[in-house]
């Protein structure tokens, strides 16, 4: 009976067209009979009949048919906007209508959208970014002036540049002065453009530092005239009623040297340059002045170090509290100069980089990590290695990394590539198909040096990062800073929920890593966990 009754709801419509014809027909047959017509008459008569009779029920049914079809499938449609509308808490209404629905939903996703954007910037920048000039304020400043004053693997001198602008009209409106320095701050950017570790920012009403970590004493002095140039001569300054506009004293300064100490002196030389007179710069420098070498010394050492393998890796480990183990090790390379020195990379690399032997030097630490990670025959520890952007975009290097590959000298799942966030961020259209290609050729990706620019990226939405790296300087005595603990919630949060794991480093003291696991990084690396070692330790042995 069931099958029957589901047959009559889906034939019920043709069956009953067809019993209404043979009665319609058995009807005119009657009538036939009783008159006297012939019988191609009765034939003509019986077609005719038909057709008019059974073409218009034949479209009205189909066209009934077709109507509740449609009915099916907007009534299925709108059983999948209710539960979606469910799913994304929205209220539900009998009364909506399918466009109102959707129309809402839509809405609902581009809220969401513009919300999720909305915290990834605020992420970014609270607490450490100047609104009015969208650069970095005091306590960001500070945060990156102590990193290199006190990290090893940074350049062991460097320039810092204090620029105070004076505005002599005393009626002069705010949104004004907040416009010169914002044109101050854009021509700096411009003059520091080629030195990718410019760290720029907001430290007063009217003042703006510059810290040009590597900057020797000879540029510095050419720096310092150039902005007191290029900034007093700008349009920005052109309805001035004085030709005093500006004044800019610089420092160089040493590793070692107490912040504090270190912007006295700054201080001081920008009150020696408003004596010096009219838009001055004005520089103090250190008494023992550090070695210098020339490009033609570099080329020749960093050549012999390498063929003479007077480069030396070392290996730091990354701890996980989660764990209780080491989840892999970042390699780090320092050269044995031939005058007896071990430098850090921080002061070889730029000089390897002015002589075009960056790409050498990056295949001759990935192919003898590789040496090292088969020898030790640790077949599930991993490496990280930090790769140059200009090694990354070359062709020879890529094709020579595939003949690495194919030969079997290196394996792509032990290696996760680190990229440095700042080059990335200047060079990501042209790195972005490399590192996909990289990726899928077994590499694992890491970000590096994450917190050092206040600039938003969108890689973590296009490709597949498998951790980010905290910058030092955002570590640094981070159980004393509360807008540096703000910045550093919102930057894991933001992370793990795509994924995304964070790792701290420059970790020196257990204070440091207290706070860091109570806002939840999933690992961390530094001087309070382990110095770098010269071999790898084992994955599975406890810290």
């Amino acid at each position: 009976m069931q099958n029957l009754g589901i047959l009559w709801q889906q034939y019920g419509r043709w069956i009953g067209l067809i019993l209404l014809l043979l009665a319609a027909n058995l009807a005119l047959l009657l009538v036939s009979k009783t008159s006297e017509v012939g019988l191609g008459f009765e034939l003509w008569a019986y077609l005719l009949f038909d057709l008019l009779l059974v073409l218009p029920l034949w479209l009205l049914l189909a066209r009934l048919e077709h109507y509740q079809q449609q009915q099916q499938e907007i009534a299925a449609l709108s059983a999948q906007l209710d539960a979606l509308m469910q799913q994304a808490h929205l209220p539900l209404s009998q009364q909506d209508s399918l466009i109102g629905k959707l129309t809402l939903l839509q809405q609902n996703q581009q809220a969401q959208a513009r919300r999720e954007q909305e915290i990834r910037h605020l992420v970014r920048v609270q607490g450490l970014i100047d609104h009015d000039l969208a650069i970095g304020n005091r306590i960001y400043f500070e945060s990156k002036l102590q990193h290199y004053l006190n990290d090893p693997q940074e350049a062991s001198s460097g320039a810092l540049f204090l620029i105070q602008v004076s505005h002599p009209e005393m009626y002069l409106e705010l949104p004004l002065q907040v416009q010169r320095l914002a044109g101050c701050a854009e021509l700096l950017t411009q003059l520091c453009a080629h030195l990718p570790q410019t760290v720029l920012a907001r430290i007063a009403d009217n003042d703006l530092a510059v810290l040009l970590p590597g900057l020797t004493q000879k540029d510095a002095e050419t720096m310092g005239d150039r902005m007191a140039s290029i900034l007093s001569r700008s349009s920005y300054f052109a309805d001035y009623l004085d030709f005093d506009v500006l004044h800019i004293g610089y420092v160089i300064y040493q590793q070692g040297q107490g912040s504090y100490q270190l912007m006295a002196e700054a201080d001081m030389a920008l009150k020696t340059a408003q004596l010096q007179g009219p838009n001055a710069a004005y520089g103090f420098y250190p008494s023992h002045k550090p070695k210098i070498k020339g490009s033609v010394w570099w080329r020749t050492e960093l050549s012999n170090a390498l063929k003479e393998q007077r480069l030396i890796l070392s290996f730091q480990p990354v701890f996980s509290w989660e764990q209780h183990d080491v989840i892999q090790h970042e390699v780090l390379v320092r050269l044995q100069s031939s005058e007896g020195d071990k430098l850090n990379a921080a002061v070889f690399l730029p000089m390897a980089a002015n002589c075009g032997l960056t790409q050498a030097i990056d295949q001759y630490v990935l192919l003898k990590a590789a040496k090292l990670c088969q020898l030790e025959n640790f077949g599930n520890n991993r490496c990280s290695v930090n790769l140059a952007v200009e090694t990354l975009l070359s062709k020879d290097w890529l094709q020579w990394l595939g003949e690495m590959l194919a030969q079997g000298q290196i394996n792509g799942r032990q290696f996760a590539l680190e990229v440095d966030e700042y080059h990335l961020q200047k060079n990501y259209r042209k790195l972005k198909p490399v590192l996909a290609h990289l990726q899928q050729q077994g590499f694992a990706l890491i970000i590096d040096h994450v917190g050092l620019s206040i600039e938003a990226c969108p890689y973590l939405d296009e490709l597949k990062i498998e951790a980010i790296k905290l910058h030092p300087s955002v570590v640094r005595h981070l159980d004393l800073q509360l807008e540096q603990q703000l910045f550093v919630r919102g930057l894991i949060s933001c992370n793990t929920s795509k994924g995304v794991r964070v790792i701290a480093t420059g970790v020196e003291n257990l204070k440091e890593w207290q706070v860091l696991q109570k806002l939840g990084v999933s690992g961390a690396q530094g001087y309070y966990f382990s110095q770098p070692l010269s071999r790898i330790i084992p994955q599975d042995q406890p810290h």
